[in-house]
């Protein structure tokens, strides 16, 4: 067995003890960021545009960018959870990072294989399609966007990993699926490209939240109800579900009429920075990056990671 053998075993053996010590079937979908916490690793989302994130062992704190996708933050959030789970040093990695999957660095593949088993491991990307009723190998790209946004990742992230690390599309399937976009396909379910982030949750979606931030949108279950202002409903989408618009950040509950189904939308601003525990209150002047705590350090003023210096003076 060679040695990139070896790490996704590790990798994958890592990702799923993770998952029974939380107590997450292996077939649920998760959110990296709330694991990070109920773990005892702070996360923080901070301002930057020249860095990916950022593990600090000493104060066991996460840095995600504000800046990125939340699909990306998400895979983030792993991959420096996994730098803390195989007790590796402190690491500050740069945008590409994550896309490099050459990478020669044995603990930056580590991480990233273990973010992708920890995120997407098989069973529960093989349980999405099932329940949904799509066949993996013959899937169109609004049913990988579907399954992306309920697994918490992106779609091309998602593409790539049921290609090279789950084997279950082809060259040929994993070509014909990025010749969309994400763009494209919000184009083509809500008639219109102005919302960031599109989520398409249908009654299969279950056991986690629906996390948008302000001006993304979320397409549900026709005939859900809610009574909170943080999510506005705004239209039919295909005559097969509510389209609603996150308006302010806060938490509420949806169901459908029947009560057969039932939901919990989290929304946080747009580009939030601050401690992640904080992104979903309700108050509009709610907590920002400004603590006095040394992690504010981190982060200059124009948003650079400024890890060598906090490390020279902690």
């Amino acid at each position: 067995m060679n040695s990139k053998q070896n790490i996704a075993r590790q990798a994958l053996r890592g990702a799923l003890t993770l998952r029974k010590r939380l107590k997450i079937p292996k077939t649920s979908p998760l959110c990296a960021i709330d694991c990070a916490n109920r773990l005892g690793v702070e996360v923080w989302y901070a301002g930057g545009s020249s860095f990916s994130g950022m593990y600090d062992k000493s104060s066991v704190t996460i840095l995600v960018p504000a800046l990125r996708p939340i699909g990306y933050q998400s895979l983030t959030c792993a991959h420096e959870l996994g730098h803390w789970y195989f007790g590796h040093g402190s690491k500050v990695d740069e945008i590409g990072d994550f896309e490099n999957v050459s990478n020669s660095d044995p603990e930056e593949q580590l991480a990233n294989l273990f973010a992708a088993y920890f995120l997407m491991p098989s069973w529960a990307v093989q349980k999405a399609f099932k329940d949904r009723g799509w066949n993996p190998a013959f899937c169109n790209e609004i049913e990988i966007y579907t399954v992306a946004t309920y697994l918490g990742v992106g779609y091309t992230a998602l593409i790539q990993h049921m290609r090279w690390s789950l084997g279950a599309i082809t060259s040929v399937k994993q070509d014909q699926l990025l010749k969309s976009s994400p763009k494209k396909i919000r184009q083509s379910v809500l008639g219109q490209t102005q919302s960031k982030h599109v989520v398409i949750a249908n009654e299969c979606w279950q056991s986690i939240a629906i996390d948008l931030r302000v001006g993304d949108s979320a397409i549900l279950p026709l005939g859900v109800k809610f009574d909170s202002k943080t999510i506005e409903e705004v239209g039919i989408a295909n005559d097969s579900g509510t389209i609603i618009i996150a308006r302010a950040p806060g938490f509420t509950r949806v169901e459908t009429m029947n009560g057969n189904w039932t939901s919990y939308v989290r929304v946080s601003r747009q580009e939030y920075r601050g401690l992640s525990e904080n992104r979903h209150l309700e108050d509009p002047d709610f907590y920002e990056y400004t603590s006095t705590d040394k992690r504010d350090e981190l982060v200059s003023g124009m948003g650079q990671v400024v890890f060598e210096d906090y490390e020279a003076r902690t």
